[in-house]
């Protein structure tokens, strides 16, 4: 039975839930009234367009911008067999590659991340869905499973969601792709990562995973996380997937992060 201070999370979140649905909405992105035609994506056509988009050149491998002295030496490295640049060169080699749709930036694309995550309102999940569903498409047909980035109890009691499993289920909707939420499991609590340099956030994820269920002997599968800053999450989740016999394991998130911190 759930006690009283698990449950006050979840009512909140299926409140906001029921008013996002029973009211006229505002732009998740600005505010704004919403018109008739963009009430179902809780987004406006103006905070749609906002949002950047990550252009080539890219990554192959992890699909973080090279400039024009990258690409020719990522040129070099696949001829001589390796396709990591220097953002992706720690990444274990379980993970064979990630996505992301859009910058995160100050405006929209910030907003929706915050709204979903932090602020109970999972109708932002369908935006963020469009969007990854829209820029992500080539990888998404690849797919045969979606794999939603679990949060420890903590974050989950606290929270009342977990966005990944959100946004997960989201983009398999939009797309027709399966979303095994059992086949990950969090086994250790971690500390958050907002403050923490690019090898502590390694050291913090590092055995923080565990892969559960049946076996996925065959499938190409994609971890899926609000935002990506230095992989260390998805890769330390990739780690523990493989143990399932996956034939290759990528990722896909809604947002880069700038800078990684």
């Amino acid at each position: 039975m759930l006690s009283a201070s698990s449950m006050l999370p979840a009512a909140r979140a299926l409140a906001l839930e029921i008013q996002a649905l029973a009211l006229p909405q505002a732009c998740l992105g600005c505010e704004q009234e919403l018109g008739a035609v963009d009430e179902p994506e809780g987004l406006c056509a103006l905070c749609r367009h906002r949002m950047r988009r990550i252009g080539p050149p890219v990554c192959r491998r992890c699909g973080q911008p090279l400039d024009r002295w990258s690409v020719q030496w990522q040129t070099a490295k696949a001829e001589a067999g390796a396709g990591h640049c220097e953002f992706c060169a720690a990444w274990p080699r379980e993970l064979a590659w990630a996505v992301s749709a859009v910058w995160l930036e100050e405006g929209p694309a910030r907003n929706l991340v915050f709204a979903l995550k932090y602020g109970g309102w999972r109708i932002a999940a369908r935006s963020m869905a469009t969007v990854v569903a829209a820029e992500l498409a080539p990888r998404l047909r690849a797919l045969d499973a979606l794999v939603p980035v679990p949060l420890g109890r903590t974050r989950l009691r606290e929270r009342g969601h977990n966005q990944a499993a959100v946004l997960a289920d989201a983009v398999g909707r939009a797309e027709g792709i399966r979303v095994l939420h059992g086949s990950l499991v969090r086994v250790r609590e971690t500390r958050t990562q907002t403050r923490l340099d690019p090898a502590g956030r390694w050291d913090n994820t590092r055995g923080a995973f565990a892969a559960s269920g049946e076996t996925l002997g065959g499938m190409h599968v994609a971890l899926v996380d609000d935002v990506v800053t230095t992989g260390a999450t998805l890769g330390a989740a990739a780690q523990a997937l493989a143990g399932l016999g996956t034939a290759s394991i990528g990722a896909v998130t809604f947002a880069r992060a700038l800078v990684p911190s």
